[in-house]
């Protein structure tokens, strides 16, 4: 099931940028793919970032913002500990599931599932996290689908927590975004889960009577760009055969977070779509982090324009523009910013109306261009002034100044 995202609404790769990825972005394994600057929300790379992809263990990213927002709410609590059903334990998951290694007479804190999630991508750990936050897995679900709904994302929907079900939907480009989003609303996630190396569950505190013979089960963290890529530090992988081998992966470096999304790389085992992944997160980190340079932006300010007619005189133009703007690092020398706005004009003024644009440029490329607006309302003056200013402006165009 792949088909193209009908609301494809976020930010797209600039055409600048576009034909410079093509010359010196690396060649990828993976069918669908994006790398995003996480401060400005540039998008320096993308290939078919609008397709729908299953995102396999992707998805318990999602279950974790869930279940965030609801400790955040006070509605559930790390230290809180978590019933275990049948339905929660490792032997009653389906064949070939990632496990946390859950069963009967076990003690387990909402942190350690969330550890679970995180490292051992346990989809027992899914089913009881879902249990306990919201009482049944259906209810916790739409949890997540109103997260990504709240946050604009109408590609990415899902029909469980763990990421098993070929239902769950994903692209890489919104996916990148709700990355963005969960980094940003829960930062802490990264440092504190999606970085940790390793994973034991059970061990001897996980049973209340205190046994000690209990076959502790260490498990490491499945992203390898963990030990092997300076500055990573998450996010997740994962891998069910209808969608190959994913990963979410993030990575930090002089204070510069970029963002990368893998889906679909090809692998004839499970070592060699992870190598895929892998090579193909290490290409767009290194093309990014080599490439670009994120830089703040000194644009000069708008002139005053003179208004004609109108209770106020004048009024100043504004333009949103952004405070950091990420470019190529051969572009940043040749960095200008030139504003084109009117002079005058007629009352009455709205706001919103668009009288002039500021255009960003490196040499002769355009890198981004914003209309310059009004933001206030300027009523038409009496018939007086209407009058005055009528022969004023007469005189001002016979004489060619104000």
């Amino acid at each position: 099931m792949h088909l193209l995202s009908a609301a494809p609404g976020l930010p797209r790769i600039p055409a600048w940028t576009q034909a410079y990825a093509a010359e010196y972005a690396p060649e990828l394994t993976a069918r669908a793919a994006v790398l995003l600057d996480a401060q400005t929300g540039t998008v320096l790379y993308e290939r078919e970032a609008d397709t729908i992809i299953p995102p396999a263990s992707l998805t318990k990213l999602v279950a974790m913002y869930a279940a965030f927002e609801m400790i955040a709410e006070g509605r559930i609590s790390l230290d809180d500990v978590v019933a275990l059903p049948p339905e929660t334990w490792a032997r009653n998951t389906p064949v070939g599931s990632s496990l946390m290694f859950l069963g009967p007479d076990q003690r387990v804190t909402v942190h350690e599932l969330l550890l679970g999630l995180a490292v051992s991508s346990g989809n027992d750990a899914a089913v009881a996290l879902a249990l306990h936050a919201s009482g049944s897995v259906p209810a916790f679900v739409d949890e997540m689908n109103r997260v990504v709904a709240n946050l604009g994302l109408p590609s990415l929907r899902f029909e469980e927590p763990s990421g098993l079900s070929v239902d769950n939907q994903i692209t890489a480009r919104e996916f990148a975004w709700f990355v963005r989003a969960y980094l940003e609303r829960h930062p802490h996630a990264a440092r504190e889960y999606h970085s940790i190396p390793e994973f034991t569950f059970p061990h001897s505190a996980s049973y209340p009577d205190g046994r000690i013979n209990v076959g502790a089960i260490t498990q490491f963290n499945r992203n390898s760009l963990l030990q092997n890529y300076d500055g990573a530090d998450g996010l997740k992988t994962g891998f069910i055969r209808q969608s190959r081998y994913n990963l979410a992966a993030t990575a930090v470096r002089d204070g510069r977070r970029l963002i990368v999304v893998i889906l679909g790389a090809p692998g004839e085992n499970h070592l060699q779509g992870e190598r895929n992944r892998t090579a193909d997160a290490t290409g767009l980190f290194d093309f990014g982090f080599d490439r670009f340079q994120t830089v703040r932006l000194q644009v000069p300010a708008g002139e005053p324009i003179r208004v004609w007619g109108g209770r106020t005189r004048t009024v100043l133009p504004v333009a949103a523009i952004p405070e950091y703007l990420t470019v190529a690092r051969s572009h940043v020398q040749e960095l200008a910013g030139v504003i084109v706005q009117d002079s005058e004009i007629e009352a009455p003024v709205t706001v919103g109306q668009v009288v002039g644009r500021v255009q960003i440029s490196a040499g002769e490329s355009v890198l981004m261009e914003l209309p310059l607006t009004i933001s206030e309302t300027i009523d038409r003056a009496g018939w007086i002034r209407v009058a005055w200013d009528r022969v004023v402006r007469f005189f001002v165009r016979l004489f060619g100044r104000i």
